[in-house]
């Protein structure tokens, strides 16, 4: 009975031993099976691009693989070739092809990186306008929606403004109007309800600097009309909260509020709760003035 019990112990010792090794070797298969995977699918590549012998061939594949709408493709040939074209005559005519195979495969940033690129170049180049349209462009259409991060927003932005300075006149400028617009009204919209989020928290220093940003940066969004009037109900909450030495020029800022937007938006739908709020706000600041004097 013991020596049965020494086995089983040493057997099951040996196992537990034994395991992390097999676990380390079935990781090694593991790893060498896609290093053989991702070596084949090289040698793939590679072999696809073995009947072009030379830098002209390649050049001549690559169009015709772009005219196809085989993108990626066009841009894996133009990637080996475009660093031996530099400073040439084609050098241009290859850079540009190539930033616009990502651009056309929808890989956005890296299509912008390449048109950025021919700029720095070829910045005397006849193609020189369609590169700075299509960077703006590549990054307009890598936009996120307006609740996420907007850095490639503010990019497109940054970018369709320099544009429009650039090539007021340019055959681009009505898309590039559109798209400048665009990007407006959702970075507007992403500010808005920053505000809205600041408001609805009831942190209302935080929400009246944040519809304030709103209006400096903004002026012309379809967002102000609402921002001000909600702007006017937080500065009334934050009055309404506040110690009574800060009262009447809170009350005050509530009324300076709704005559901006009266004068801004004199048909507004929001106007005449306004109103209603700022008699009230009219009736406790002459209370306060009156407390104050006696």
């Amino acid at each position: 009975m013991l020596k049965k019990r020494v086995v089983f112990l040493l057997f099951s010792f040996l196992i537990v031993v034994s395991f992390p090794v097999l676990a380390q070797q079935k990781e090694q298969r593991s790893y060498k099976k896609e290093k053989r995977i991702e070596k084949k699918s090289k040698t793939k590549t590679s072999r696809k691009f073995r009947k072009y012998k030379t830098k002209e061939e390649k050049f001549e594949a690559a169009k015709m693989y772009y005219s196809k709408g085989s993108y990626l493709t066009a841009s894996q040939l133009l990637e080996e070739i475009y660093p031996l074209y530099l400073g040439t005559e084609k050098g241009d005519s290859i850079l540009f092809l190539f930033a616009s195979s990502y651009y056309r495969n929808a890989d956005y940033l890296i299509a912008a990186f390449y048109f950025n690129d021919f700029l720095r170049k070829y910045p005397q180049s006849p193609r020189a306008e369609d590169a700075a349209f299509y960077r703006a462009k590549a990054y307009y259409l890598n936009s996120p929606d307006y609740n996420l991060d907007q850095t490639d927003t503010y990019l497109a932005k940054e970018n369709l403004e320099m544009f429009a300075n650039y090539y007021p006149k340019g055959e681009h400028i009505e898309e590039v109007n559109v798209m400048l617009d665009s990007v407006r009204n959702k970075l507007a919209l992403k500010d808005f309800s920053i505000a809205m989020m600041y408001y609805r928290t009831k942190n209302y220093k935080s929400a009246q600097i944040a519809f304030q940003n709103l209006m400096k940066d903004y002026a012309d969004s379809k967002y102000v009309e609402e921002a001000l009037f909600i702007m006017m109900k937080n500065n009334y909450e934050y009055a309404m909260k506040s110690v009574e030495a800060k009262k009447l020029e809170r009350f005050q800022m509530v009324i300076d509020v709704k005559n901006k937007l009266k004068a801004k938006y004199p048909t507004s739908p929001y106007l005449a709760e306004a109103e209603k709020i700022s008699n009230e706000v009219e009736k406790r600041m002459a209370k306060l003035i009156a407390e104050k004097n006696n």
